[in-house]
């Protein structure tokens, strides 16, 4: 936000110079318009540089967790990794989204390691492209039995992210283990509406329509972060530790 109002104030300042050298408000405006989007370019790039140097920093502990001999020190510096992401939150300001993107990153970092409790509070301000954020928290709602609100989330994920079949798959799993066969049914007729070609959506539909059991394990460790079915717990580390830093939206 602040770096939109200062584009904004460099675009006025060079909309009034026009206006004092050629005595025009009109001529004004074929310069503030430039000037507005270079400056909020080079401050937006700016400031996801700091972004990303502290992300390089929190992601070069993370790939360390799976070395570390004891769970105690493993939780000691995904602890450590996440201060160090909070350190963040000091650029909220200056960019649209990212105190979501910090939650969102903060949230799954907590899921991951079964820290429900700490995990929701930032899962629940997650940014809503983050499907992956947005549907850990969908599947806390699940274990609250809290089906209204499992519901609502998912319902969000989708609305930003149609395009991701495992997203309808889950969504579908959970509803059907909370009986209710009916409404994913229709979720998965949904993803195919989008994803038309998807074939474990399909098969996933025919399971079901059949009284059977939707099957998730193919999606590996996709699957399993969601804490859902056991996972593997070193690989779970080791692949979330891969994950990308921020995008600048």
């Amino acid at each position: 936000m602040i770096n939109l109002i200062i584009s904004i104030i460099a675009g006025a300042l060079a909309w009034g110079g026009c206006l004092l050298i050629f005595d025009s408000p009109w001529t004004g405006i074929w310069v503030f318009i430039p000037v507005l989007a270079i400056v909020f370019f080079i401050l937006n790039r700016r400031t996801m540089k700091k972004i990303q140097a502290i992300m390089g920093s929190v992601e070069q502990m993370m790939q360390n967790v799976q070395s570390l001999p004891s769970e105690m020190a493993r939780t000691h510096l995904i602890d450590k990794a996440i201060e160090q992401l909070k350190t963040a939150y000091r650029y909220k300001n200056y960019q649209f989204g990212l105190a979501s993107n910090i939650d969102a990153q903060i949230g799954m970092f907590y899921y991951v390691q079964s820290r429900f409790k700490e995990a929701e509070p930032y899962l629940a301000n997650a940014f809503p492209q983050n499907w992956t954020a947005v549907a850990m928290y969908g599947c806390l709602l699940y274990r609250k039995d809290d089906i209204d609100g499992m519901k609502r989330a998912f319902d969000r994920a989708i609305k930003y992210s149609r395009k991701q079949p495992m997203l309808y798959n889950l969504y579908a799993w959970c509803l059907l283990e909370k009986k209710q066969r009916d409404a994913a049914i229709k979720v998965l007729n949904d993803g195919l509406m989008y994803n038309a070609g998807d074939e474990t959506t399909k098969e996933n539909l025919n399971l079901i329509k059949n009284s059977g059991k939707i099957k998730m394990r193919g999606y590996s460790m996709q699957w399993y972060q969601f804490l859902l079915e056991k996972p593997p717990a070193q690989q779970l580390m080791a692949q979330f530790a891969q994950r990308p830093g921020f995008r600048n939206h």
